[in-house]
């Protein structure tokens, strides 16, 4: 999937919801502070389409996580990579728009990927359908799916745009499954 993520070569749409980031820290005293607090700007529309898009909120290269840093370094700022880092976590939230925007036919396959990650989803608003081999699942506002491993893709049947918050930590890949 992440070859259709178009990183830079389409402007996400002012439609696509907007979520304002807010991190803390630690001032010289050792006070908690917030060091930032602003609209994410971290947007990278999907198969080049305006109005699917994902937010990259957040990502982490190691567990645990070190929170001693006082200006921490913004690891979603660049590229999008759909992964999460070796030993590291993703925070993302993804705007799925309707699939009759993006697929020429009905018969399009689904983007099937397999991420060697703990996924945890969290449907905020609409409905999408969680898709494996050989089985599906309608999820909607307010269910949670833990993804683990599988190989998996997501299909929004309804008009409407679905908004999912997933947070990806990094796993072990299953060696005695066959690629996909």
């Amino acid at each position: 999937m992440s070859e259709v993520i178009q990183s830079g070569s389409v402007a996400v749409a002012d439609t696509v919801m907007k979520f304002r980031r807010i991190i803390t820290g630690h001032n010289q005293a050792g006070e908690a502070i917030f060091i930032e607090d602003e609209v994410c700007a971290h947007r990278h529309a999907i198969k080049n389409i305006p109005t699917f898009a994902t937010t990259e909120l957040w990502k982490t290269a190691a567990t645990p996580v070190d929170n001693t840093e006082q200006s921490p370094v913004d690891l979603v700022a660049g590229r999008f990579a759909l992964n999460p880092p070796a030993c590291g976590s993703v925070f993302r939230i993804v705007e799925f728009v309707p699939d009759r925007l993006w697929k020429s036919d009905a018969d399009e396959p689904d983007m099937m990927h397999r991420t060697p990650s703990l996924d945890y989803a969290y449907v905020i608003k609409g409905q999408i359908h969680a898709l494996l081999d050989n089985q599906e699942t309608l999820m909607k506002a307010g269910d949670v799916l833990i993804q683990r491993g599988t190989n998996h893709a997501w299909a929004n049947r309804s008009d409407e745009p679905c908004i999912v918050l997933f947070v990806l930590i990094d796993g072990k890949e299953m060696a005695h499954l066959p690629a996909h």
